[in-house]
């Protein structure tokens, strides 16, 4: 699943594409992707395209927002041909899970939504396994919606700190480190890849109950997991996820991984082994040696 610097590259391709673009109309295909009345955002603009951890919100001028997951294998792919309706698939811009449909006639049997502009350009919502969703809100009811209003912070908003990740531990001290760092009702956005790159950067244990850690510890880690972050943004996103950005590439983080999926291999500090085990049922990565 793409993680916050996945979603933010495609949050800003998308941004740089639609836009100001007017919706003619929408062709719901399967009804479970997508939830409210699609025919209420006829004529509405598209006025801003933002990001909630790993939830994209597209903002219409109708006072209306679209929330969209695209989960592990949805993706958004933008066709700009106009006037003719002949698909000019070599203009096409996309994000999200990458397959054949970025030269593929569309729309297929993975196209579950489609947005029409005025203008003759498309926004085709495809998902192999139909995980991902859409949803139709008011803006002002956004922040009291399920999907958003129990997220927690971002890692770079400013009440992401010492005194907030120890108020988070204290209420569970006992619960191992990475899952305090991928629980999105703690910290928005994270997920396995950065988790474990975070604490490899921060001399951490994933497997270290999370009310053990001292503040300077914490210090340290929050500093990581900003650096990371902002190396996943830098490099692209990863594509150890087959992710690929809105212009159809794959992002590059995965070729500077310092620990996930490097089991059997030397720590990058030449001290141990990369290990594996399993933490919150999901795959971890860690130096028993430099990890405390």
């Amino acid at each position: 699943m793409p993680e916050l610097p996945e979603v933010e590259i495609i949050r800003r391709g998308l941004e740089s594409k639609i836009i100001g673009r007017e919706i003619s109309d929408v062709d719901v295909r399967v009804g479970k992707m997508f939830n409210g009345d699609s025919k209420s955002i006829f004529g509405s603009k598209i006025t801003a395209v933002k990001r909630h951890a790993k939830i994209l919100e597209i903002d219409l001028s109708n006072d209306c927002a679209l929330l969209i997951h695209l989960k592990m294998t949805g993706q958004l792919v933008f066709d700009p041909s106009t006037g003719s309706g002949q698909a000019d698939k070599s203009a096409r811009v996309a994000g999200g899970h990458p397959s054949a449909d970025w030269v593929a006639d569309l729309p297929n049997k993975f196209t579950h939504v489609i947005f029409h502009f005025k203008d003759g350009s498309v926004l085709f919502f495809n998902d192999l396994r139909k995980f991902g969703y859409i949803k139709l809100y008011k803006q002002d009811e956004l922040k009291n919606s399920k999907e958003l209003k129990d997220l927690g912070p971002s890692p770079f908003d400013k009440e992401f700190n010492e005194e907030y990740l120890m108020r988070i531990i204290s209420k569970r001290p006992k619960i191992k480190i990475k899952q305090i760092l991928m629980d999105q009702t703690a910290i928005a956005g994270i997920g396995n890849i950065y988790a474990d790159e975070s604490l490899f950067c921060a001399g951490i244990s994933p497997l270290r109950p999370a009310g053990q850690l001292k503040r300077s510890e914490l210090t340290k880690l929050i500093g990581c997991i900003k650096k990371v972050l902002k190396m996943g943004l830098e490099y692209g996103g990863s594509s150890e996820n087959t992710f690929v950005n809105v212009e159809g590439k794959q992002g590059q983080m995965q070729n500077h991984f310092n620990i996930y999926r490097k089991t059997g291999q030397n720590c990058p500090n030449n001290c141990g082994v990369v290990k594996r085990t399993v933490v919150g049922g999901r795959g971890t990565h860690y130096c028993p040696v430099c990890q405390s």
